[in-house]
């Protein structure tokens, strides 16, 4: 479990449209040493929206038609080797399309001559002058997106309501494999705009509805499985909302460079496709190894890029080189990063005898076997697979078990999955 609920719904307009949730703290909180639930209703404090559908895009696209001339940005677009505080005061006033930041954390990543484990009073109040930066230079209706772990992102929508007028708090269900624990599997990509937000520009267009409209609920990312449910005419995608579940982070060596911290190609296209135009200017200020502007780049918006390390600059450079020849900067690469994301040992390059999704499923077969988890010995007995071929591809037992945890993501809908054998042998639930 973790903490993007998508299997249960509630009606905020009621106490007890809110059971739902109180039922599962209840139940994940039943136990010693706690005693008591208490449950605060205020819904006298607050009015609620009628329909909470119609509540959620109002909050993700609220506009009331503002537009207005602002000045022209003096240069085109460009990477900049600089402090982020110092390029930025650079930058004129009212200037910029879209602003978006995905800061370090301090969380004790290893960047290249970054420390990532300051005072949090520190780290807060140079927050603070990035974010006040980024909100002079936006131009009036503009969005400003900032991506951060949830904690950290409260602080953030503390100091912006001061400056800027709140658009959305989209959660990134960023999650890779299932977990034991109440995981924290989202980030948080906190929408604020300058003034009276305009239209978002993707809810006009159409040109680049591709990245707007996101998968359904449980449907396989395969690129096999998404040419069987074309096969069948299925209709797999759904409305946007302020939960994006679809995309997720990079998890193969092959996808990443030396960076500690990348962002999956296709975030970006969505905000850049949802919030601006082509040949508006997206500003990254703290671009890394480039994946804003490269994307910026190939969908024909200008963009600035801003880097403090003289490493990932260049690297940024090298790869926009690659779009301006046509080639793909985020394709697959033979070389294995040294710059890791985790502390967690990285695999050696191996040529895998059994695939892992294979083994993975086989201990899922045990486990329905005996109607909960195996253990390894429990899989060395009733498994049809080497137990030596797990300690060899897994860097734990609960990795090798992540398919067991999950009843899976199907390729077919709902009313196609009791099919004949002929449909479920096109997508079926692995």
């Amino acid at each position: 479990m973790s903490d993007v609920w998508r299997d249960t719904e509630v009606d905020l307009r009621t106490r007890d449209g809110c059971e739902p949730v109180v039922d599962r703290l209840r139940d994940l909180f039943g136990l010693p040493p706690y005693k008591t639930l208490f449950l605060y209703d205020l819904h006298e404090w607050a009015q609620v929206e009628s329909d909470l559908g119609d509540r959620v895009r109002e909050t993700l696209f609220s506009h009331r038609g503002y537009e207005t001339e602002a000045n022209p940005l003096p240069f085109g677009s460009r990477l900049i080797n600089d402090d982020c505080l110092h390029a930025l005061r650079e930058i004129p006033d009212n200037s910029v399309d879209f602003c978006f930041a995905d800061p370090p954390y301090n969380l004790r990543k290893k960047y290249d001559h970054w420390n990532d484990d300051v005072d949090s009073r520190a780290y807060f109040a140079w927050c603070d002058q990035w974010l006040g930066q980024l909100a002079r230079v936006l131009k009036p209706g503009r969005t400003l997106a900032v991506l951060n772990i949830p904690l950290w992102a409260v602080r953030h929508y503390q100091y912006l309501a001061q400056q800027l007028e709140f658009q959305s708090w989209i959660a990134w269900d960023a999650l890779s494999f299932p977990v034991r624990m109440i995981m924290p599997a989202h980030y948080a990509i906190l929408c604020f705009s300058k003034g009276t937000p305009r239209v978002p520009p993707g809810l006009t267009e159409s040109a680049e509805r591709q990245y707007l409209t996101p998968l359904a609920e449980n449907y396989c990312l395969r690129a096999s499985c998404i040419e069987r449910r074309r096969a069948l005419r299925v209709q797999d995608h759904d409305t946007l909302s302020d939960l994006w579940h679809d995309i997720h982070r990079l998890k193969h060596n092959s996808r990443r460079v030396d960076h500690p911290c990348q962002l999956p190609p296709m975030l970006m296209r969505r905000l850049i496709a949802l919030f601006t135009k082509p040949g508006e200017i997206v500003l990254d200020c703290f671009n890394g190894a480039g994946t804003t502007t490269l994307v910026a780049h190939e969908m024909g918006r200008r963009f600035i890029g801003i880097e403090l390390s003289k490493q990932y600059h260049e690297l940024a450079l090298q790869r926009h080189e690659l779009v301006a020849q046509g080639l793909d900067p985020f394709g697959k690469q033979d070389s294995v990063p040294t710059a890791k994301n985790s502390p967690v040992p990285r695999l050696p390059k191996q040529k895998y005898l059994v695939s892992k999704k294979t083994l993975q499923l086989e201990v899922k077969r045990v486990a329905n076997i005996l109607g909960r988890l195996p253990t390894r010995e429990e899989v060395q007995t009733l498994g049809r697979y080497p137990i030596e071929l797990y300690d060899k591809y897994f860097l734990s037992w609960g990795e090798a078990c992540a398919a067991a945890r999950t009843t899976g993501m199907s390729d077919l809908p709902p009313h196609l999955r009791q099919g004949t054998k002929e449909q479920l042998a096109l997508g079926f639930d692995e």
